[in-house]
């Protein structure tokens, strides 16, 4: 079944990229870092950036920067909430983001499966506050074994679908990562993260980037 599905996810790719002239295409690096304050309350940092690599024609250019600090309240063994404030630099402008997430987690046999249903509102200088929703599913199977171990890979594929109200706008991103468990505190995932844009508009937009994420716990 999970060659089936990666199967599936490839041939979305394939498909999709061929049919498009106007794909963006870049790097996204992120480092986040996190520590538990009690049994139910993880503090979680990170900072991510976006370079671009091909936009019209092959180039390299800084995008932006985002710095994020979040709280998750564990309130059940699979279920928390996050609370968080993100600042984001962008040629010269500065946005802030303030975010409500809902998780929840569900174990099966071999296979995790994570729901994430958010709110997030965008606060900028001579702008519009800006409000938007996000459901993302995210499927995580270990390669060897019915869970992932230390020194061991696995699989974990995301979709999500974002809202933006003020632009009545609709987002899907579909990425696939493999992940490395270094040790029980530190793990690395790289893959890509394909975003399609404008989907209730006739003009649609494309980015694929190639995501790398390091996890550090501590």
């Amino acid at each position: 079944m999970m060659k089936r599905f990666l199967l599936i996810v490839c041939l979305f790719f394939v498909i999709e990229l061929a049919s498009q002239s106007n794909l963006n295409f870049g790097w996204l690096p992120k480092i986040n870092v996190s520590k538990k304050l009690d049994d139910n309350i993880k503090w979680v940092n990170s900072i991510e950036a976006r370079e671009d690599v091909y936009k019209e024609s092959f180039h390299f250019s800084h995008n932006l920067v985002d710095v994020s600090t979040i709280l998750s309240y564990r309130s059940d063994i699979n279920e928390s909430f996050n609370f968080g404030y993100i600042i984001r630099f962008k040629e010269g402008e500065t946005i802030h983001r303030l975010l409500q997430h809902y998780n929840l987690i569900q174990n099966f046999e071999e296979i995790k499966l994570a729901h994430r249903l958010g709110l997030e509102q965008f606060f900028q200088s001579n702008v519009e506050t800006q409000f938007r929703s996000r459901y993302r599913a995210i499927l995580q199977k270990a390669l060897s074994g019915e869970k992932v171990d230390v020194k061991e890979w696995y699989l974990k594929v995301s979709n999500e679908y974002l809202y933006q109200f003020n632009e009545k706008d609709l987002e899907i991103r579909l990425s696939p990562y493999l992940g490395y468990q270094f040790s029980k505190k530190d793990k690395i995932e790289f893959g890509l993260d394909y975003r399609l844009g404008g989907v209730l508009e006739a003009e649609k937009k494309n980015n694929l980037w190639f995501r790398t994420t390091w996890y550090i716990s501590i």
